[in-house]
Protein backbone atom coordinates (compact mmCIF):
# COMPACT_ATOMS: atom_id res chain seq x y z
CA UNK A 1 0.00 0.00 0.00
CA UNK A 2 1.64 3.23 -1.21
CA UNK A 3 0.61 6.60 0.20
CA UNK A 4 -2.23 4.92 2.09
CA UNK A 5 -4.02 3.75 -1.07
CA UNK A 6 -5.37 0.21 -1.09
CA UNK A 7 -5.08 -1.80 -4.30
CA UNK A 8 -8.25 -2.39 -6.31
CA UNK A 9 -8.64 -6.01 -5.20
CA UNK A 10 -8.66 -4.90 -1.57
CA UNK A 11 -11.10 -2.12 -2.38
CA UNK A 12 -13.55 -4.73 -3.68
CA UNK A 13 -13.53 -6.73 -0.45
CA UNK A 14 -12.72 -4.22 2.30
CA UNK A 15 -15.30 -1.66 3.37
CA UNK A 16 -15.26 0.69 6.34
CA UNK A 17 -19.06 0.74 6.41
CA UNK A 18 -21.59 -1.93 5.50
CA UNK A 19 -20.84 -5.40 4.20
CA UNK A 20 -19.69 -4.53 0.68
CA UNK A 21 -20.95 -5.01 -2.85
CA UNK A 22 -23.79 -7.47 -3.39
CA UNK A 23 -22.69 -8.83 -6.79
CA UNK A 24 -19.22 -8.76 -8.38
CA UNK A 25 -18.72 -10.68 -11.65
CA UNK A 26 -15.74 -10.48 -13.99
CA UNK A 27 -12.12 -11.50 -14.42
CA UNK A 28 -8.99 -10.92 -12.40
CA UNK A 29 -8.40 -13.77 -9.93
CA UNK A 30 -4.64 -13.47 -9.46
CA UNK A 31 -4.69 -10.03 -7.75
CA UNK A 32 -6.78 -11.66 -5.02
CA UNK A 33 -4.38 -14.58 -4.47
CA UNK A 34 -0.94 -14.74 -2.81
CA UNK A 35 2.13 -15.77 -4.81
CA UNK A 36 2.05 -19.21 -3.15
CA UNK A 37 -1.40 -20.14 -4.55
CA UNK A 38 -2.01 -21.49 -8.07
CA UNK A 39 -4.93 -20.40 -10.19
CA UNK A 40 -7.68 -23.10 -10.22
CA UNK A 41 -8.09 -23.03 -14.01
CA UNK A 42 -4.50 -22.47 -15.12
CA UNK A 43 -2.19 -24.08 -12.50
CA UNK A 44 0.88 -22.51 -14.09
CA UNK A 45 -0.50 -19.07 -13.14
CA UNK A 46 0.16 -17.95 -9.58
CA UNK A 47 -1.33 -15.23 -7.46
CA UNK A 48 0.50 -11.91 -7.42
CA UNK A 49 -0.18 -10.69 -3.89
CA UNK A 50 3.09 -10.16 -2.02
CA UNK A 51 1.32 -9.49 1.28
CA UNK A 52 0.46 -13.21 1.60
CA UNK A 53 -3.28 -12.57 1.83
CA UNK A 54 -5.89 -14.69 0.07
CA UNK A 55 -8.62 -12.10 -0.41
CA UNK A 56 -11.04 -14.64 -1.87
CA UNK A 57 -10.92 -16.78 1.27
CA UNK A 58 -11.13 -13.68 3.46
CA UNK A 59 -14.24 -12.48 1.63
CA UNK A 60 -15.98 -15.87 1.77
CA UNK A 61 -15.20 -16.35 5.46
CA UNK A 62 -16.44 -12.88 6.41
CA UNK A 63 -20.09 -13.87 5.90
CA UNK A 64 -22.21 -16.97 6.31
CA UNK A 65 -24.25 -16.49 3.11
CA UNK A 66 -21.55 -15.62 0.58
CA UNK A 67 -20.97 -17.53 -2.67
CA UNK A 68 -17.76 -17.52 -4.69
CA UNK A 69 -17.67 -19.01 -8.21
CA UNK A 70 -14.95 -19.19 -10.84
CA UNK A 71 -16.36 -21.23 -13.76
CA UNK A 72 -19.48 -21.47 -15.90
CA UNK A 73 -20.91 -24.57 -14.21
CA UNK A 74 -20.73 -22.93 -10.79
CA UNK A 75 -22.23 -19.72 -12.16
CA UNK A 76 -25.16 -21.53 -13.74
CA UNK A 77 -25.82 -23.34 -10.46
CA UNK A 78 -26.35 -20.04 -8.62
CA UNK A 79 -29.86 -19.00 -7.68
CA UNK A 80 -30.55 -15.28 -7.88
CA UNK A 81 -33.55 -15.69 -5.58
CA UNK A 82 -31.46 -16.95 -2.68
CA UNK A 83 -30.13 -14.39 -0.18
CA UNK A 84 -26.45 -13.58 0.11
CA UNK A 85 -23.67 -11.90 -1.80
CA UNK A 86 -22.01 -13.32 -4.90
CA UNK A 87 -18.42 -12.95 -6.08
CA UNK A 88 -17.47 -14.43 -9.45
CA UNK A 89 -13.96 -14.31 -10.92
CA UNK A 90 -13.79 -16.27 -14.17
CA UNK A 91 -10.24 -15.62 -15.41
CA UNK A 92 -6.79 -15.05 -13.86
CA UNK A 93 -6.70 -11.70 -15.66
CA UNK A 94 -9.16 -10.29 -18.21
CA UNK A 95 -12.24 -12.17 -19.35
CA UNK A 96 -12.00 -13.87 -22.73
CA UNK A 97 -12.93 -11.87 -25.79
CA UNK A 98 -16.47 -12.77 -26.87
CA UNK A 99 -15.03 -14.30 -30.06
CA UNK A 100 -12.88 -16.64 -27.97
CA UNK A 101 -15.24 -17.35 -25.06
CA UNK A 102 -16.39 -20.76 -26.31
CA UNK A 103 -12.79 -21.98 -26.12
CA UNK A 104 -12.36 -21.16 -22.45
CA UNK A 105 -11.32 -24.35 -20.59
CA UNK A 106 -13.63 -23.93 -17.60
CA UNK A 107 -16.23 -21.83 -19.38
CA UNK A 108 -17.36 -18.35 -18.48
CA UNK A 109 -20.67 -16.51 -18.75
CA UNK A 110 -21.38 -13.88 -21.37
CA UNK A 111 -21.80 -10.23 -20.47
CA UNK A 112 -25.55 -10.57 -21.03
CA UNK A 113 -25.73 -13.61 -18.72
CA UNK A 114 -23.90 -11.78 -15.96
CA UNK A 115 -26.12 -8.74 -16.43
CA UNK A 116 -29.28 -10.85 -16.22
CA UNK A 117 -28.14 -12.59 -13.04
CA UNK A 118 -27.11 -9.34 -11.38
CA UNK A 119 -30.42 -7.61 -12.17
CA UNK A 120 -32.48 -10.59 -11.04
CA UNK A 121 -30.60 -10.70 -7.75
CA UNK A 122 -30.48 -6.96 -7.09
CA UNK A 123 -34.18 -6.51 -7.84
CA UNK A 124 -34.85 -8.25 -4.52
CA UNK A 125 -33.79 -5.04 -2.75
CA UNK A 126 -36.89 -2.92 -2.04
CA UNK A 127 -34.71 0.21 -1.98
CA UNK A 128 -33.54 -0.27 -5.56
CA UNK A 129 -30.00 -0.77 -6.80
CA UNK A 130 -27.07 0.56 -8.82
CA UNK A 131 -25.41 -1.74 -11.35
CA UNK A 132 -22.43 -0.98 -13.57
CA UNK A 133 -21.76 -3.18 -16.60
CA UNK A 134 -18.60 -2.65 -18.64
CA UNK A 135 -17.62 -4.11 -22.00
CA UNK A 136 -13.96 -3.51 -21.23
CA UNK A 137 -12.51 -5.81 -23.84
CA UNK A 138 -13.80 -3.62 -26.68
CA UNK A 139 -10.98 -1.27 -25.73
CA UNK A 140 -8.37 -4.04 -25.63
CA UNK A 141 -9.25 -5.31 -29.10
CA UNK A 142 -9.00 -1.81 -30.55
CA UNK A 143 -5.57 -1.35 -28.96
CA UNK A 144 -4.54 -4.58 -30.70
CA UNK A 145 -5.79 -3.21 -34.04
CA UNK A 146 -8.27 -6.09 -34.27
CA UNK A 147 -11.67 -4.85 -35.41
CA UNK A 148 -13.24 -8.34 -35.46
CA UNK A 149 -12.90 -8.84 -31.70
CA UNK A 150 -13.73 -5.19 -30.98
CA UNK A 151 -17.00 -5.43 -32.89
CA UNK A 152 -17.88 -8.85 -31.47
CA UNK A 153 -17.48 -7.47 -27.96
CA UNK A 154 -19.52 -4.41 -28.94
CA UNK A 155 -22.34 -6.74 -29.97
CA UNK A 156 -21.97 -8.54 -26.62
CA UNK A 157 -22.32 -5.17 -24.88
CA UNK A 158 -25.41 -4.38 -26.95
CA UNK A 159 -26.88 -7.74 -25.90
CA UNK A 160 -26.25 -6.84 -22.26
CA UNK A 161 -28.01 -3.49 -22.71
CA UNK A 162 -30.95 -5.22 -24.38
CA UNK A 163 -31.10 -7.63 -21.46
CA UNK A 164 -31.24 -4.73 -19.01
CA UNK A 165 -33.98 -3.03 -21.02
CA UNK A 166 -36.03 -6.22 -21.08
CA UNK A 167 -35.69 -6.94 -17.36
CA UNK A 168 -36.36 -3.48 -15.93
CA UNK A 169 -39.22 -0.99 -15.84
CA UNK A 170 -38.48 2.24 -17.71
CA UNK A 171 -40.82 4.06 -15.32
CA UNK A 172 -38.50 3.56 -12.35
CA UNK A 173 -35.11 2.53 -13.76
CA UNK A 174 -32.54 4.79 -15.41
CA UNK A 175 -30.34 3.02 -17.94
CA UNK A 176 -27.36 5.07 -19.08
CA UNK A 177 -25.01 3.83 -21.81
CA UNK A 178 -21.80 5.61 -22.79
CA UNK A 179 -18.07 5.16 -23.38
CA UNK A 180 -15.09 6.66 -21.61
CA UNK A 181 -13.29 7.51 -24.86
CA UNK A 182 -13.11 6.78 -28.57
CA UNK A 183 -10.50 4.98 -30.68
CA UNK A 184 -8.87 5.74 -34.01
CA UNK A 185 -11.00 3.23 -35.95
CA UNK A 186 -12.43 4.81 -39.07
CA UNK A 187 -14.88 3.90 -41.84
CA UNK A 188 -14.02 4.80 -45.40
CA UNK A 189 -14.65 4.14 -49.04
CA UNK A 190 -18.40 4.20 -49.82
CA UNK A 191 -18.99 0.45 -49.40
CA UNK A 192 -22.26 -0.65 -50.90
CA UNK A 193 -25.19 -1.46 -48.64
CA UNK A 194 -24.94 -4.97 -47.22
CA UNK A 195 -21.19 -5.26 -47.73
CA UNK A 196 -19.58 -7.02 -44.70
CA UNK A 197 -18.22 -4.37 -42.35
CA UNK A 198 -14.97 -6.34 -42.02
CA UNK A 199 -14.66 -6.90 -45.74
CA UNK A 200 -13.08 -4.98 -48.58
CA UNK A 201 -14.95 -2.08 -50.15
CA UNK A 202 -17.15 -3.28 -53.04
CA UNK A 203 -18.72 -0.91 -55.57
CA UNK A 204 -22.38 -1.05 -56.67
CA UNK A 205 -21.13 -2.98 -59.71
CA UNK A 206 -19.91 -5.78 -57.45
CA UNK A 207 -16.22 -5.06 -58.00
CA UNK A 208 -13.54 -4.20 -55.46
CA UNK A 209 -12.98 -0.48 -55.11
CA UNK A 210 -9.32 0.37 -55.61
CA UNK A 211 -6.89 2.78 -54.02
CA UNK A 212 -4.67 5.15 -56.04
CA UNK A 213 -2.30 2.26 -56.82
CA UNK A 214 -4.99 -0.14 -57.99
CA UNK A 215 -5.28 -2.27 -54.81
CA UNK A 216 -8.49 -3.15 -52.92
CA UNK A 217 -8.86 -1.75 -49.45
CA UNK A 218 -10.96 -2.47 -46.37
CA UNK A 219 -13.89 -0.47 -45.10
CA UNK A 220 -12.30 -0.29 -41.65
CA UNK A 221 -8.85 0.97 -40.76
CA UNK A 222 -6.97 2.54 -37.88
CA UNK A 223 -5.11 5.84 -37.81
CA UNK A 224 -2.33 4.13 -35.87
CA UNK A 225 -1.50 0.79 -34.30
CA UNK A 226 0.15 -2.60 -34.84
CA UNK A 227 -1.50 -3.13 -38.21
CA UNK A 228 0.96 -0.79 -39.91
CA UNK A 229 2.95 -2.28 -42.79
CA UNK A 230 5.76 -0.38 -44.54
CA UNK A 231 4.59 -1.77 -47.86
CA UNK A 232 0.82 -1.79 -48.37
CA UNK A 233 -0.12 -5.34 -49.40
CA UNK A 234 -2.45 -6.48 -52.13
CA UNK A 235 -5.54 -7.61 -50.21
CA UNK A 236 -7.28 -9.26 -53.14
CA UNK A 237 -6.83 -12.78 -51.78
CA UNK A 238 -6.61 -11.87 -48.08
CA UNK A 239 -9.52 -12.80 -45.81
CA UNK A 240 -9.97 -9.51 -43.98
CA UNK A 241 -12.99 -10.93 -42.12
CA UNK A 242 -10.81 -13.48 -40.25
CA UNK A 243 -10.81 -13.33 -36.45
CA UNK A 244 -7.10 -12.55 -36.19
CA UNK A 245 -6.82 -10.11 -39.09
CA UNK A 246 -5.37 -6.73 -38.10
CA UNK A 247 -6.73 -3.77 -40.03
CA UNK A 248 -4.07 -1.65 -41.70
CA UNK A 249 -2.99 1.42 -39.76
CA UNK A 250 -1.42 4.63 -40.99
CA UNK A 251 1.13 5.17 -38.21
CA UNK A 252 3.17 2.30 -36.74
CA UNK A 253 2.60 1.77 -33.03
CA UNK A 254 2.78 -1.26 -30.79
CA UNK A 255 -0.65 -0.37 -29.42
CA UNK A 256 -3.37 1.68 -31.09
CA UNK A 257 -4.29 4.84 -29.19
CA UNK A 258 -7.50 6.41 -27.97
CA UNK A 259 -9.17 9.03 -30.12
CA UNK A 260 -10.14 12.57 -29.18
CA UNK A 261 -13.71 13.03 -30.42
CA UNK A 262 -16.79 13.20 -28.23
CA UNK A 263 -18.54 9.92 -27.50
CA UNK A 264 -22.33 9.51 -27.32
CA UNK A 265 -24.36 8.99 -24.17
CA UNK A 266 -27.76 7.30 -24.39
CA UNK A 267 -30.33 7.23 -21.60
CA UNK A 268 -33.83 5.98 -20.93
CA UNK A 269 -35.93 6.17 -17.79
CA UNK A 270 -36.06 8.66 -14.90
CA UNK A 271 -33.54 11.46 -15.39
CA UNK A 272 -32.92 10.64 -19.05
CA UNK A 273 -34.22 14.11 -19.95
CA UNK A 274 -31.04 15.53 -18.40
CA UNK A 275 -28.83 13.69 -20.92
CA UNK A 276 -28.93 16.19 -23.75
CA UNK A 277 -26.57 18.10 -26.02
CA UNK A 278 -22.83 18.31 -25.35
CA UNK A 279 -21.98 17.35 -21.77
CA UNK A 280 -18.85 17.08 -19.70
CA UNK A 281 -18.43 13.46 -18.61
CA UNK A 282 -18.64 14.34 -14.91
CA UNK A 283 -22.18 15.61 -15.44
CA UNK A 284 -23.33 12.02 -15.89
CA UNK A 285 -22.47 11.40 -12.24
CA UNK A 286 -24.91 14.10 -11.18
CA UNK A 287 -27.61 12.66 -13.44
CA UNK A 288 -27.30 9.32 -11.65
CA UNK A 289 -27.04 10.95 -8.22
CA UNK A 290 -30.22 12.94 -8.72
CA UNK A 291 -32.10 9.76 -9.61
CA UNK A 292 -30.64 7.68 -6.78
CA UNK A 293 -30.72 10.31 -4.03
CA UNK A 294 -33.07 13.17 -4.97
CA UNK A 295 -33.40 14.26 -1.34
CA UNK A 296 -29.67 14.99 -1.12
CA UNK A 297 -29.72 17.54 -3.96
CA UNK A 298 -29.93 21.18 -2.83
CA UNK A 299 -33.12 22.91 -3.96
CA UNK A 300 -31.09 25.26 -6.14
CA UNK A 301 -29.77 22.29 -8.14
CA UNK A 302 -33.12 20.59 -8.73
Amino acid sequence: MAEGCRDIARQLVEFDHGDGIEVVLGGGRVPFLPTTVSDPEYPQAKGIRVDGRNLIDEWVNAGSDRSYVWNLEQFEALSASEPGQVFGLFEPSHMQFEADRDGDPAGEPSLAQMTAFAIEKLQNNPNGFFLMVEGGRIDHAHHAGNAYRALADTVAMADAVQTALRMTNHANTLILVTADHSHTLTISGYPQRGNPILGKVVTPLGEFAEDAEGRPYTTLGYANGPGYLPQVPDLTDVDTTAVDYLQLSTVPMSSETHGGEDVPAYAIGPGSEWVRGVMEQNQLFYVMRRVLMPDTIPTTER
